[in-house]
């Protein structure tokens, strides 16, 4: 009896293994911060994304788009982001990595997320953390210093993401203003932080 129940516990272990696997190899359904992923930035980030805060304070989670039936003339499948309540065919894009940290507000992006401004040393590492997000209401006045999340994503498949409505996709990725995304590590698409807000004199 004792070996069945010994038996027994190693398959359980195991299938969670496969599980957990499955569930970073694929991503997590949308399910609108459920109690797995129940963080919340407080903004309109939170329509495409589900994370969970870790032990040590980070964040660990997924963000999403929704693919759009679309494909490029270079052969990328189109996504954007959406608002996943109301669209209801959102699919995870990226794997989701944070660490909290603040920046100092620069300046809005048309049609992006604003710019912001980091100590190169307060950027996170090892990793790859090209963008800042914070957490609460928008950033409102230019200098002022937030608090949020250094992010790093991991693509989980390969695409065109295109962050604001271009029309049609006809054309290559680039044509339409979108960024091609290969699986792995991702630092051109929500890339958002500088280490610098002065221009240098030319000589």
């Amino acid at each position: 009896m004792k070996s069945l129940k010994s038996f027994t516990a190693v398959v359980l272990a195991a299938c969670a293994v496969i599980v957990s696997g499955l569930v970073s190899a694929q991503g997590y359904p949308w399910r609108n911060h459920d109690p797995n992923y129940p963080f919340l930035f407080g903004n309109d980030f939170d329509t495409h994304q589900q994370t969970r805060q870790t032990p040590s304070g980070g964040l660990a989670g997924f963000f999403y788009v929704r693919y759009t039936g679309e494909l490029t003339t270079d052969g990328y499948p189109v996504a954007r982001h959406a608002n996943c309540d109301q669209v209801n065919v959102c699919r995870v894009g990226w794997i989701l990595r944070g660490e909290p940290g603040s920046a100092t507000f620069l300046y809005p992006a048309m049609d992006d997320h604003p710019t912001w401004l980091v100590n190169r040393a307060d950027i996170p590492q090892p990793g790859a953390f090209s963008h800042f997000h914070f957490v609460g209401a928008e950033p409102t006045q230019i200098g002022e210093t937030l608090g949020g999340y250094f992010l790093e994503l991991q693509a989980i498949d390969r695409f065109c993401f295109v962050h604001h409505d271009m029309g049609a996709a006809e054309g290559r990725c680039a044509d339409i203003g979108g960024v091609a995304v290969s699986a792995g590590i991702d630092i051109a698409t929500h890339v958002n932080i500088v280490g610098s807000a002065s221009m240098p004199m030319l000589h």
